[in-house]
């Protein structure tokens, strides 16, 4: 009995030693390293996310802003980050920019350039779209400069070419000839004035952008109108100015019996891809 006893000690013993847990591996980081939060909220103190952020909260009344898709990867304990910073709708995510950055590099923010791909640092970036890029276009170079403002009719002397431009046969009139004066250009993009003088009115001017020999955004900037079935004399005038960033102000002036009555000015951004779009003043 004695030995039995004996030999079950050592048994106890090791089932009642104490066991230590296995210690899970460690990631260390430095106290410089940066998340996710902190690239994002440098991106949105950019000043084109700023106007981008203003221009969602126009057209959204308040109730967007800007959103991001982040992508992340670790390479040897350093987090690599991409994100798409643009506009969650309702349909689908609009991307406006892709930066990328990495935790090691607290202060440096990289984005890709749209048009060749590459990855530039913001300061290379925004050199680049402050230069009009030099491309071949069908049309003459742009007379003036900005700031412009509406001018003197006796100046308007428009041009006539064949249609090389994608979609201006629309703004023919029924012409054989695409006709245009060719105003200025803002960045890369080159602003023309067509006359849409088919119709009751034979003073209509519209605002066209090009991009790339292609017209992207329109919008009626000059002339007169009136309605021609009513007794009363009511004409509105309308007139416009372009700013060097961009900003058309279209200002119409209401009149009656020649009498001025009211007016009114209406503000749209030339975005840089060639569309026009509303905004507030």
């Amino acid at each position: 009995m004695y030995k039995l006893l004996l030999g079950l000690l050592p048994l106890l013993f090791v089932a009642c030693k104490k066991e230590n847990p296995v210690k899970k591996e460690e990631v260390k980081t430095t106290d410089t390293a940066c998340n996710s939060s902190h690239f994002m909220k440098k991106i949105l103190e950019l000043d084109e996310m700023k106007t981008q952020a203003k221009f969602l909260d126009s057209v959204t009344h308040g109730k967007s802003g800007i959103a991001f898709l982040v992508d992340s990867t670790r390479v040897k304990n350093v987090w690599e980050y991409s994100f798409s910073a643009g506009y969650n709708g309702p349909d689908r995510f609009e991307t406006y920019h892709i930066f990328y950055a990495s935790s090691d590099q607290c202060n440096a923010l990289k984005i890709a350039e749209p048009v060749s791909g590459e990855t530039l640092s913001i300061e290379e970036w925004r050199k680049r779209k402050d230069e009009p890029v030099e491309m071949e276009s069908s049309l003459k170079k742009g007379l003036y400069s900005l700031p412009v403002e509406s001018l003197p009719q006796v100046d308007m002397k428009f041009l006539e070419t064949d249609f090389l431009i994608e979609g201006s046969e629309q703004y023919s009139c029924g012409n054989p000839m695409f006709r245009y004066f060719p105003l200025t250009r803002y960045k890369n993009i080159e602003l023309v004035l067509v006359p849409m003088d088919c119709g009751d009115f034979d003073y209509r001017y519209y605002l066209l952008t090009v991009l790339n020999n292609k017209i992207i955004g329109e919008l009626y900037v000059e002339g007169l109108w009136f309605d021609p079935g009513k007794d009363d004399k009511i004409e509105e005038f309308s007139s416009y100015k372009i700013s060097k960033g961009g900003k058309i102000t279209v200002t119409t002036e209401q009149k009656l019996d020649g009498n001025p009555q009211k007016t009114t000015d209406t503000y749209y951004q030339i975005m840089d891809d060639g569309h026009i779009n509303p905004i507030k003043k």
